[in-house]
This record gives C-alpha cells, sequence and structure tokens, in this order.
C-alpha cells in the first residue's frame, strides 16, 4: 500500500517548513510521496519546499495551481498523485511520529475507504479560560479551530465526520465520489468551508466504510487572533451560511419559513433570551453557547436570503486560505 500525503498551502512558509520537518520523520515506504501545493503564494514558500525536497526520502513534488481555493488546490494534487490511498493534512499541522503507521494500519482492511484521526491544539499563547474549558472537552466552542476528538477507541464514522487536517481516503474512492466539492472550498477571506464534513457523507452515501482512528494524531497551530471571541461568531455565522448551502443541494425536509427552516428560528429566539439570562447571572461561558446558535441562524438566512458577501474579510484570523 502507498500514501501520498497532500498538503495545500498559500502565503505560511514558516508553518509549512515545520509541518514539512515533522513529516520527514514519518516511517515512509517505498512508492510514497508528498505533494505540496502551492495556491498562489507570494513569500519563501518555494524556498521551503525546494529545501526540504533535497532531503526527502520519498518524491516532495511541488505543484501549483492558480485558481484561488483550497478546494482546486486539492484537486491538482489528485490529478497528480499515485498512491493507494490520499492522506490530506494542512500547512499549519504537525503530524505525530507514528501517523502514518496508524493509517496504514486502519488501511489493512479492505473495506475501509475514508479514515480520520484526532486534532489537538498547539496554542501560540495561553488560551482565555472559556476557550481552555472548551478545548478540555472538545466542545462545540473549539470548532472553529478545527479541533477533534471522539475518544480512545476506534469506532465507525457514522453521522460525524473527521477534519482535512487529519483525514485519508482510498484514491479509487475518492475519484469515484468525485473528490472534494469546489463549491465548499476555504477561499481567502471568507471562512466557508465543510468540504471535509460533505466528504464523509458523500463516502457512506455511496456505500463505503468510514471510521476515526485515535491512532492517527496529528496537532493543529492556533494563533492568537484565533482565540478571541469575535473570530468565533464569524465562524459560526459563516458555518450558517456553509450548512445553507448544503442545504440547498440536498432539499432538506421539514417546515421552513423564507427558506430557513422554522426551528432555526425557534432555535435563535430561546438561544438569545438564554444569552441575555446568562450574561445577566455572570454565566460568560453560558452566554458565548448561546450567542454562536444566534449567529449560526443569521449565518444560515444570510445566505438563504443572498445577503451575505461573496468575499468579507475575516476578523484577524491569521493564515489561512
Amino acid at each position: 500500500m502507498t500514501v501520498s500525503v497532500i498538503i495545500a498551502t498559500r502565503d505560511r512558509h514558516q508553518l509549512l517548513d515545520d509541518c514539512l520537518a515533522h513529516l520527514a520523520r514519518q516511517p515512509f515506504a517505498p512508492g510514497d510521496e508528498v505533494i505540496v501545493v502551492d495556491n498562489g503564494s507570494s513569500d519563501d514558500t518555494p524556498a521551503v519546499i525546494a529545501r526540504h525536497a533535497r532531503r526527502y526520502r520519498v518524491p516532495l513534488r511541488h505543484l501549483e495551481e492558480r485558481r484561488p481555493g483550497k478546494s482546486n488546490a486539492l484537486a491538482a494534487a489528485l490529478a497528480a498523485a499515485q498512491g493507494d490511498v490520499l492522506a490530506f493534512t494542512d500547512d499549519d499541522v504537525n503530524v505525530e511520529p507514528s501517523w502514518l503507521d496508524a493509517i496504514r494500519v486502519a488501511m489493512t482492511d479492505p473495506t475501509v475507504a475514508l479514515i480520520g484521526g484526532p486534532v489537538a491544539p498547539r496554542w501560540e499563547r495561553r488560551a482565555p479560560s472559556w476557550l481552555r474549558r472548551a478545548a478540555d472537552n472538545y466542545g462545540r466552542l473549539t470548532a472553529p479551530l478545527a479541533l477533534l476528538n471522539y475518544g480512545a477507541e476506534a469506532s465507525p464514522l457514522g453521522s460525524r465526520a473527521v477534519l482535512g487536517a487529519n483525514l485519508a481516503v482510498r484514491r479509487e474512492v475518492f475519484a469515484c465520489v468525485g473528490g472534494f466539492a469546489p463549491h465548499l472550498g476555504k477561499l481567502q477571506g471568507t471562512g466557508l468551508s465543510g468540504e471535509d464534513d460533505e466528504l464523509c457523507r458523500r463516502v457512506q452515501a455511496a456505500g463505503f466504510r468510514a471510521f476515526y482512528c485515535p491512532h492517527a494524531r496529528v496537532g493543529h497551530w492556533v494563533p492568537a487572533e484565533r482565540m478571541r471571541l469575535r473570530y468565533c461568531l464569524w465562524w459560526f455565522f459563516w458555518s450558517g451560511i456553509t450548512n445553507a448551502t448544503l442545504d440547498a443541494a440536498r432539499s432538506p425536509s421539514g417546515r421552513s419559513l423564507l427558506g430557513v427552516p422554522l426551528y432555526l428560528f425557534n432555535r435563535a429566539a430561546k438561544a438569545a433570551v438564554g444569552a441575555l439570562a446568562a450574561a445577566v447571572s455572570g454565566n460568560g461561558i453560558g452566554a458565548i453557547e448561546r450567542v454562536i446558535d444566534v449567529a449560526f441562524a443569521a449565518g444560515y438566512a444570510a445566505r438563504r436570503w443572498d445577503l451575505a458577501c461573496s468575499r468579507p474579510a475575516a476578523p484577524s484570523a491569521g493564515g489561512g486560505r
């Protein structure tokens, strides 16, 4: 079984340098390769890739994709990849030494088509108390940081999803289901996402098996700018936009008003009242957990009512594509 490790990057050469240094320690096998797709960088990304390519024990290939968007970059990698398994990670991720071995072990079962594992935080600085508490339990408030942990036991994914920072899929299955959805890929200046969640759903809907693999572990860089409440609310607003985009494609059942499910109106109203009550009582975390429901509903409505701008600037998100 050969593996193609795939990374899309743009203007984050320092993080990419660290990422490739950690990846170089993996137990690569003959036929493995690493593909880095530069999605229009203007920094020292090409030099970083070239330097690592001279030292790698397997081919480290540098591709360029000028069309903006992570999905476009990954599509370019798919066209060039030779491995039986495609292992995706990000330029701000450090994989653990056993990562590749864990993927191979999970994929020895020929009925398993897709796997993903835990994504732990690598904090730039000490996180605020509300975020640390959420991170300890991998609660909803850590979703904007792309963190994940479903426990210590392997299990079928079912309705859950794994993250593109730590996801592996058989190449033939990835091609069969059409790869990542291009209309959901990240674009600089927006928070549109969901391509990994949508891929997990499509793989299983096509009859393939997908699993959570607790031993395939990685660490994800969390810059200080993403520890702010403003960023959290911005992310959940865009999560609403993403979910409205997904729902538009799959025509969900249930009652709606002006294109928005009635349950979202109800949830947002209760969340607004609950947030106010929690704030008055001094329960700051409780207030935040309710306000994100309001942000989500607002984003959903904005997408359905064509009120959302296509490229609003992220609130000092740091990095990203």
